[in-house]
């Protein structure tokens, strides 16, 4: 049975992912320490949707760890060897990250680096795939013209045209 990874398993992109895959037959390694209950206080707990993936899904293994624990993350990576890897853990809001900049830059690219070496160290063959909320855009992506094409959405405003996902413009 092939193994996932799943950084940031109890949130709303994390435990997606962990659906999708254990219905794909994957033994799903799920890594969260509801680190948005401290980001947001109690509003933002995510024990309910871990407990509903222990409950739900078959080889779900839920493991307790904070993406900034360099030894712990390289220990962990070490022990699965998972054979994929999807990064969804994230202090996820634009706005908060003015209040809390250490946090933000601790979760988001400190602990970014750290899955990114232990996974180089000890699951080198393993895609890494790192994902986010829009939310970290903030709002103004929302107010983007968009067109519904037969396959998916696009830019309905020509000075986007040449812009990425995230509104940026690319420079040819």
């Amino acid at each position: 049975m092939k193994k996932i990874l799943v950084t940031g398993s109890s949130g709303l992109v994390g435990s997606e992912v962990c659906v999708h895959f254990a219905g794909k037959g994957y033994e799903i390694h799920g890594m969260d320490n509801n680190q948005r209950a401290i980001f947001f206080g109690p509003s933002g707990d995510t024990r309910w949707n871990q407990q509903r993936l222990e409950k739900d899904l078959k080889h779900f293994h839920h493991h307790e760890l904070d993406i900034r624990n360099r030894e712990g993350i390289l220990n962990k990576i070490k022990e699965i060897k998972p054979d994929v890897i999807v990064h969804t853990a994230a202090q996820p809001s634009h706005d908060r990250a003015a209040d809390i900049p250490f946090d933000d830059f601790d979760t988001n690219a400190v602990g970014t680096l750290n899955m990114l070496e232990a996974a180089r160290q000890f699951a080198p063959e393993a895609p890494f795939i790192h994902m986010s909320t829009n939310k970290v855009y903030g709002d103004a992506p929302n107010k983007i013209k968009l067109k519904e094409l037969e396959t998916r959405w696009d830019y309905d405003d020509a000075f986007y045209e040449h812009c990425n996902g995230a509104g940026i413009r690319k420079i040819f």
